[in-house]
């Protein structure tokens, strides 16, 4: 039986993540092409921000992911999610919707228990069908469509906001 746990982002899994975020640009807000030196800047900051609670992925001790609350807004009590896997994950449905929805209970026991948010919000391009089906499915609600939010794949395109209230 496959077993998914969360740990600390450690600064071995940052050639893994580099990877991993490059070769799906087209699913983030990130556009360009992260060097080593990018990677360690964003692993010091991450380390440092208060506002920024992130986790490696495992399963069966093998890291998969990455997931976090991130943009954490302490005084209006929210934050947003940010979730990646091995883009390998991402082509069996399955898999990834089991990915997905444990990174989504992880998230919201630590945002709504742990640092008592009262919203946890999350943006997707329009054209991740799935991804927010998935959202859906675990009881965020689509609050906001951001019309031609983001340029990709030669033009633009819509961001959703879906959003969980504690």
């Amino acid at each position: 039986m496959e077993k998914r746990t969360l740990g600390k982002i450690e600064r071995k899994h940052l050639p893994l993540i580099k990877s991993w975020r490059n070769s799906q640009r087209e699913i983030l807000r990130q556009n360009k092409i992260l060097t080593d030196i990018d990677q360690n800047k964003w692993f010091n900051f991450i380390q440092k921000d208060a506002r920024q609670k992130l986790f490696s992925l495992f399963e069966n001790g093998n890291l998969f992911g990455y997931c976090g609350l991130t943009n954490i807004d302490r005084e209006n009590k929210r934050a947003e999610i940010s979730f990646l896997v091995n883009p390998d994950r991402v082509k069996n449905s399955r898999t990834y919707k089991e990915d997905f929805l444990f990174a989504l209970s992880a998230l919201c026991n630590e945002g709504f228990r742990k640092l008592k948010l009262n919203k946890i919000f999350t943006e997707t391009f329009e054209y991740r069908k799935n991804h927010m089906k998935i959202l859906e499915s675990f009881g965020f609600k689509k609050e906001a469509v951001m019309q031609k939010q983001y340029y990709k794949k030669g033009k633009f395109y819509n961001s959703i906001i879906h959003s969980k209230f504690k």
